[in-house]
């Protein structure tokens, strides 16, 4: 069974995830400011493709706080994952192993992808603050086990 009944749903627990997250940059939160500094640098535009449910979410680390654009096809990625809903869910629970899906093609990516990965431990806190969010928005029924 999937995770998310539909697009909405989706967008309401991620996308909520990474709205939240850059206000806590607005916020001054030390942890995310540092992660947005760091994707800054290397001028990081994100953009996920997720299916199942079908939804776009694009994050821009050139603006500060970083801007997050929902099924918006006029700004252009640096980077670009394509994945379910489902997989991204696991990823940001820090249960994918991001080597192994991008060689099972459970997650395909174009852009800078080596430069990218060695990026993975700056957004290591991330994994930890998706579920206090699930928690906090009453989705203890998403939050995945240990």
């Amino acid at each position: 069974m999937a995770y998310f009944r539909d697009s909405q749903e989706c967008d309401a627990m991620l996308g909520g995830f990474f709205r939240a997250m850059s206000q806590e940059v607005t916020k001054g939160d030390k942890e995310l400011v540092k992660i947005q500094e760091k994707l800054a640098e290397i001028e990081l535009i994100v953009k996920f493709v997720w299916r199942e449910p079908v939804l776009t979410v694009t994050l821009d680390f050139t603006k500060n706080p970083f801007k997050v654009s929902i099924n918006d096809d006029t700004v252009t990625p640096t980077a670009t994952f394509t994945l379910t809903a489902d997989e991204a869910h696991r990823f940001w629970h820090g249960k994918v192993n991001l080597a192994k899906a991008l060689t099972t093609k459970a997650i395909v990516a174009r852009g800078p992808i080596p430069k990218i990965l060695k990026l993975l431990p700056v957004i290591q806190p991330m994994y930890r603050r998706y579920p206090l969010y699930l928690k906090e928005k009453g989705r203890e029924d998403l939050v995945l086990a240990k």
